[in-house]
């Protein structure tokens, strides 16, 4: 069978996924920052004056770190060679768009905020969206960091 028409599968490069996640402190540097400006006790104009540039920095560094482990972390594999949990490596690949999306949304809706000012509850609601999307991503990187460690434990099948 020639090359180009083999069946392709998802793999990970366990070493390039692992270096993107540790050379991006950026990302969890603002992550933190976020979450601590979550638990603060401020005036509403303020919290919401803090975190719409936090949300909009974590943002872009996760649209960085999603590009490149997509770009290197991830790679196609004959499928003679890929793992068994192909379907896991798509479903975890693919929440970097859903993750992507909704951060974007909490950012665009807290500059709204921003602009429009403050009604009943908004910074409130805002706030408990931010926090379940930070238990989202730390999910998926928990996964992923598995799946680095794993990576090691399974070899490929020997021709």
């Amino acid at each position: 069978m020639n090359r180009s028409t083999q069946t392709r599968a998802l793999s990970i490069n366990p070493a390039f996924l692992q270096e993107i996640k540790d050379s991006n402190l950026t990302l969890w540097k603002t992550f933190d920052r976020l979450n601590e400006a979550c638990r603060e006790q401020r005036p509403p104009a303020s919290s919401l004056g803090l975190l719409v540039p936090l949300l909009g920095e974590l943002r872009d560094a996760l649209a960085l770190e999603f590009a490149l482990e997509e770009s290197y972390g991830y790679i196609e594999v004959p499928s003679a060679v890929a793992p068994v949990n192909n379907h896991l490596l798509h479903d975890i690949r693919s929440q970097h768009c859903r993750l992507y999306l909704k951060i974007t949304e909490l950012a665009e809706r807290a500059e709204e905020l921003q602009f429009r000012g403050l009604a009943n509850n908004d910074l409130g609601t805002l706030v408990a969206e931010v926090r379940e999307f930070g238990l989202e991503l730390r999910d998926h990187e928990r996964v992923e960091a598995d799946l680095i460690r794993c990576s090691g434990q399974m070899s490929p099948p020997r021709d």
